[in-house]
């Protein structure tokens, strides 16, 4: 799977063999850039490596990354982050390593180090706070869909990754989180767009990746 070869490319290179960028996106002035999404890939959607296609994994992420930054471009000044709240999001990351040694592995192939890793949270981190407020709190899941989202995506998610599942009783928050994220989903797509209408957005990635493949087809 793209997400495994991903992780064995990570693990051959040197942090200053991963440096170079490029563009994917913009949002008004701020841009997203490739190495953003791959970041993201890792630390905040650690049950998409069932995806096999590399364009739809891409274009999931940046979408995310895109409405990370419009939910935080339109009340970072309406609410506070507190160390609780970094703390809330870490967690769930480190958790789903192991241990902070294990997700440090993964800071030193992208060339980063806590602080660095505190500011990519930082969207992330008022996203999830504005989320819970509006959507969240009355959404209830089961616990028999936890076991089978645990048995069925989880587990293979790590044999994939070639990393050592947690518990069921570890990994329950934030399955519960995830399948939570995945029941709003819908609701919280038209309320974000009406929200994306006011901003300046342009997907610099795949407008590229487009009128590559148009120019190969003209040629053939």
């Amino acid at each position: 799977m793209f997400f495994k070869i991903i992780a064995s490319l990570l693990l051959l290179l040197h942090p200053s063999e991963i440096l170079i960028d490029k563009i994917a996106a913009v949002v008004n002035t701020d841009i997203i850039t490739v190495s953003d999404i791959d970041k993201s890939l890792f630390f905040f959607s650690p049950f998409e490596s069932g995806r096999t296609n590399e364009d739809d994994l891409y274009l999931n992420e940046l979408n995310n990354l895109i409405n990370y930054k419009i939910i935080f471009l339109e009340y970072r000044d309406q609410f506070v982050l507190t160390e609780e709240d970094f703390e809330n999001v870490q967690r769930s990351i480190i958790e789903e390593y192991g241990s902070l040694d294990e997700m440090g592995k993964i800071l030193d192939k992208f060339d980063m180090d806590m602080k660095d890793f505190r500011l990519f949270l930082e969207e992330k981190v008022l996203y999830e706070k504005v989320i819970e407020d509006k959507f969240k709190l009355g959404v209830i899941i089961d616990f028999s869909e936890i076991e089978q989202f645990y048995n069925n995506t989880y587990l293979p998610s790590r044999k994939d990754l070639g990393i050592e599942p947690k518990s069921m009783i570890e990994m329950t928050p934030v399955i519960e989180s995830y399948l939570r994220n995945k029941k709003v989903r819908k609701e919280l797509s038209q309320w974000i767009n009406g929200i994306k209408s006011s901003y300046y957005i342009k997907n610099i990635l795949f407008r590229e990746k487009d009128r590559n493949e148009d120019q190969t087809a003209g040629k053939k």
